[in-house]
């Protein structure tokens, strides 16, 4: 008899459990937005407008294709908890949909392609369908005020520049080449300066470049290529460019500050990259 009772809580248990994890996953439409919703803590502190979270998301349409999936590309995102959609406007987003979640939880948000489009006023990419939805997992890793993410990010910030300078001044060393260090952190090894004319901003330069990182490994070149005006590149690029005039050649080192930093730009360049460049400039477009 006894047993007979421990077995019976055990199954009001997995059957209360198994009730919970059914509801959890049912998919719901709140506040115009269709959802279904995998963890669920009511405890859990709810995402405020302005706050910023840090959440990886896979994107999928509905042949359960991915179109983009943070996890792999190393780095989670991260966003502002936007405000209320307004009267009238379109209310199934994904960013509508992030208002209803919580610290810890992990859904997926179903936003029509027809609407998704029509809202960015952008056409229907190929690998999507009209009349279907396209899938937007979510987990929400953390949410913190804007004043706490720029205290962390000016940390992480002052962190990564000491670490970027130990690797570079390692690299200068060993290169054979004589480099200088520019105010804003760049190192350039100018081994022709060039005559004439160089890139001022807002120009476009044809160039030759090799991109790669400490390791050697390379990430891109091109040849005679034209480069976007001065200004719209990376911030490293857009200086040594500037330091060259017409036949320049040099090696500049970019720390990730003045590359792509944190965020990278997968899938190519990690987060935190320090670049390489040999560079040349060939003419003004």
């Amino acid at each position: 008899m006894y047993k007979i009772k421990i077995m019976r809580k055990q199954l009001a248990v997995i059957l209360v459990a198994a009730m919970a994890l059914a509801s959890c996953n049912n998919v719901e439409v709140v506040d115009g937005v269709k959802i279904q919703k995998h963890e669920h803590d009511d405890n859990a502190p709810k995402l405020k407008e302005g706050d910023i979270i840090t959440f990886d998301l896979v994107i999928k349409n509905d042949a359960d294709s991915t179109i983009k999936d943070s996890r792999k590309e190393g780095k989670p995102l991260q966003d502002l908890v936007p405000p209320a959609a307004p009267a009238g406007s379109f209310k199934g987003s994904f960013e509508n949909g992030l208002r209803l979640l919580a610290v810890g939880d992990s859904a997926t948000i179903f936003v029509p392609v027809d609407s998704l489009f029509k809202d960015a006023n952008q056409p229907v990419p190929p690998f999507l369908k009209r009349g279907t939805d396209v899938r937007f997992i979510v987990k929400i890793k953390k949410s913190q005020s804007r004043v706490d993410f720029e205290k962390e990010m000016t940390k992480l910030s002052a962190e990564q520049t000491g670490k970027d300078a130990k690797l570079i001044e390692a690299y200068v060393a060993n290169s054979g080449k004589k480099f200088t260090k520019t105010s804003t952190g760049l190192y350039a090894s100018i081994t022709n300066p060039g005559v004439g004319e160089g890139p001022k901003m807002g120009e476009s330069w044809e160039v030759n470049y090799i991109g790669t990182f400490l390791d050697g490994k390379e990430f891109d070149k091109g040849a005679g290529v034209a480069m976007p005006p001065v200004g719209q590149l990376v911030p490293g690029f857009n200086e040594a460019l500037m330091l060259l005039k017409k036949g320049g050649k040099g090696t500049f080192v970019i720390p990730s500050a003045l590359g792509y930093g944190a965020q990278g730009a997968a899938p190519r360049i990690p987060a935190n990259a320090i670049l390489v460049f040999e560079l040349e400039v060939l003419s003004k477009k």
